[in-house]
């Protein structure tokens, strides 16, 4: 994955959720968050995929069975084609 110092941040007002736009900003752009935990010149399992994800929800909650605790919520949705079918597995 290539590592870049423009600043890439998602659109929060096309991401769902409750959390600020400044963290809509900062998680929303999988391929970056990618970018920023992985060392320079590592190579990176599925990257293709990766920078095809598009986050569409960001939201922290009050637990239902636990109200006193709360659960975050990441929903990023991909495409899938052809050529992310498993080999000698399932077909997509």
């Amino acid at each position: 994955m290539g590592h870049s110092s423009a600043n890439s941040d998602a659109d929060p007002s096309q991401i769902a959720g409750n959390v600020s736009d400044k963290v809509k900003r900062s998680l929303g752009d999988i391929g970056e968050l990618l970018n920023r935990s992985v060392p320079r010149g590592t190579t990176v399992f599925a990257e293709s995929i990766g920078r095809r994800l598009k986050v569409t929800e960001i939201s922290v909650n009050n637990k239902v069975d636990e109200p006193s605790k709360s659960e975050a919520r990441f929903v990023a949705e991909v495409d899938v084609t052809q050529g992310m079918r498993i080999i000698n597995g399932p077909s997509v």
